[in-house]
């Protein structure tokens, strides 16, 4: 079955109201204040069964007073039925509400001139023609126009018709692809518990489906629909829908709250949205200029932050981020109002990019990019974008998020997953493989003895580490690095082939003084030899420096006194025997500031098995690196 969604707009007191009740035989106006005053102040709804289908009526109040009434009711709807007053004309509120209906994406719908009834006969082809030329600039100028009266039902055939033939026409609902209720009213019956109603949008809605109400991030389910008078198993996109929830009081349902899937979007205090500033604006919106907007039922204060600063004139198109007092809830490709504070009135509209977009500076170009890509570009403009923005890596939800996509997306060769989450250009990949060798060759060439370099050689503060990691891992994979730990080298990098004769005769000698030096300190021989030196000896395992953390010092032996202690150990306590800590001390001969770390080492290196305040030998003897050739 075909369905649209009509919203009803026009002045006050041009009949919206009573050319609904008589096209549809349900009266709109349910509050006392409304039948009182003869104006409607909330957006009313109805329904009609069309030879082509259904269409669902939203009566959109006209006064001034209510705009956001207006564009709640509005938001969502497929076409709009125009009333202007045959007697009164196009009043203002009127042309404000094709405006908002355009800003709202609004373009098709029928312009039904009320009260044909008090208009001459004789004036009424002349009349027909004014009421043309004054819609000629506006998005309904082709519009079909009706002259009709709910009093007298004179046109109401045609208007019917001309209704009827909306239901044949092809509406894009792609702006909002799953399904989201905006919801417009929250109330409870007994037996029943919460009920939301609102016009439905995206994709259908079935019973017992997990829902989430935004920006609340509570899960709910769906206990019941009725569409229409009747209670349904499923509802569809454009219907006027009430879901019957469990999970949730009526008191917790905030103004402006939606009703979406779980998985479709997330709270945000900003939103960069494509900004359109009416003709009729008056003055230009300057940048961190407070709004009104309106989008779905929502009613929020936003700052805007102008992408570039200064100001945009009125009938200029622009970009900026929307920057929310409280954290709200918008949809990709959704539409929006803006609206000055004082006086209040219709400025411009916003088409949201970026619903869920992170704070940025008014002058970051690569965001510009992005916004621009989201626009007008495809997938792949879209990731490149993402990519140049964050530091080479885009995260593959923002991908599909922003392109609209599937759960999956597939990029062309020049992309390539860095992990499940992220993407990467193939080119920036291999700028960064490219990077870290020529960082660590330098590292190298500028410290010939060191074995291994920092990772911090070839950090970055502009490119991701993601991305960075990834490029490390492929290196090392192919053979180009060796990591050790948080070092890493170029694995045709040899310290000891770049040893001159000189040093190495200062190596020899200071190999020998840690090996006289015993289990003694040779620290005060460090001092006449080039630190290089010494840590090309540790960084080879013939100098080892184990900690007294006792005394916070470092204890410097070489690798064969330490083999040598270890064989003493063995040879005094053969394994199972056990030994304290003293009693070692007195086997090798040394003070308790030596053995607490030696013996601590020995732990490490599974030498010796403790237990409590004893040890044993385990029959492991410590092997020390080989003697460095000549």
């Amino acid at each position: 079955m075909k369905t649209c969604c009509v919203v009803v707009i026009g002045h006050v007191d041009h009949g919206k109201t009573a050319l609904v009740r008589v096209i549809t035989g349900i009266a709109t106006d349910r509050l006392p204040e409304e039948k009182e005053r003869g104006l409607s102040i909330l957006p009313g709804y109805a329904n009609k069964s069309f030879p082509d289908g259904t269409i669902d009526f939203i009566d959109a109040p006209g006064h001034e007073d209510f705009i956001p009434a207006m564009v709640s009711g509005a938001s969502g709807a497929d076409a709009a039925l125009i009333v202007v007053s045959a007697i009164e004309g196009i009043g203002a509120q009127t042309f404000e509400h094709l405006e908002i209906a355009s800003l709202l994406g609004i373009s098709r719908g029928i312009i039904a001139i009320t009260k044909a009834d008090l208009l001459d006969p004789s004036n009424r082809s002349e009349r027909l023609d004014e009421l043309r030329k004054a819609f000629a600039e506006t998005a309904f100028a082709a519009a079909p126009m009706v002259l009709c009266s709910a009093l007298s039902g004179e046109g109401m055939g045609d208007l019917n018709a001309a209704l009827n033939k909306l239901l044949d026409e092809t509406f894009d609902r792609r702006s909002l692809e799953h399904s989201t209720l905006a919801i417009d009213r929250a109330f409870s019956l007994t037996g029943k518990g919460t009920i939301v109603t609102g016009t439905l949008s995206g994709g259908d809605l079935k019973i017992e489906d997990e829902l989430t109400i935004q920006p609340l991030g509570r899960v709910v389910s769906v206990r019941g629909l009725h569409s229409r008078g009747t209670v349904r198993d499923i509802v569809h996109a454009a219907e006027r829908v009430a879901v019957n929830l469990r999970g949730i009081a009526v008191s917790d349902v905030p103004r402006g709250a939606v009703l979406c899937r779980k998985d479709v979007g997330a709270t945000s205090e900003c939103i960069d949205v494509e900004l359109h500033l009416l003709p009729s604006a008056g003055k230009p919106l300057k940048h961190m200029d407070e709004v009104r907007v309106l989008f779905g039922t929502s009613s929020e204060v936003a700052r805007v932050r102008l992408f570039g600063g200064g100001a945009l004139d009125p009938g200029q198109i622009g970009l900026a981020q929307l920057r929310f007092k409280n954290q709200v809830f918008g949809l990709l490709g959704q539409r929006a109002v803006i609206r000055k504070l004082s006086p209040a009135h219709t400025i411009g509209g916003a088409i949201f990019l970026d619903p869920q977009a992170a704070p940025t500076r008014a002058g970051n170009k690569m965001r510009v990019a992005l916004l621009q890509a989201v626009m007008n570009g495809t997938t792949e403009a879209i990731a490149t974008a993402l990519i140049l923005a964050q530091g080479g890596i885009a995260r593959r939800d923002d991908i599909v998020r922003l392109s609209r996509n599937s759960k999956d997306v597939l990029l062309g060769d020049e992309f390539v997953a860095i992990d499940r989450k992220n993407m990467a250009l193939r080119s920036d990949l291999d700028v960064c493989k490219v990077r870290i060798t020529d960082a660590i060759t330098a590292y190298h060439k500028t410290y010939p003895l060191q074995a291994m370099a920092p990772r911090s050689v070839f950090a970055s503060r502009t490119v991701s580490p993601l991305l960075l990691a990834h490029a490390e891992l492929l290196l090392h994979q192919n053979g180009v690095l060796r990591q050790q730990g948080n070092l890493i080298a170029l694995t045709s990098h040899d310290p000891e082939a770049m040893l001159t004769d000189k040093q190495r005769q200062q190596i020899d000698t200071i190999e020998q003084a840690y090996r006289d030096a015993a289990l003694a300190s040779a620290q005060p021989l460090l001092d006449q030899f080039e630190p290089d030196l010494t840590t090309f000896l540790s960084e080879i395992g013939r100098l080892i420096t184990l900690p007294n953390v006792a005394l916070k010092q470092n204890l410097v032996f070489h690798a064969d006194t330490l083999a040598d202690a270890a064989q003493t150990l063995c040879d005094a306590f053969p394994p199972p025997a056990s030994f304290t800590t003293s009693q070692a001390r007195t086997a090798l001969g040394t003070s308790r500031k030596i053995i607490v770390p030696v013996l601590e080492y020995f732990d490490r290196a599974g030498v010796t098995l403790r237990n409590g305040g004893a040890r044993q030998m385990s029959g492991a003897i410590l092997v020390p690196p080989p003697a460095r050739p000549c």
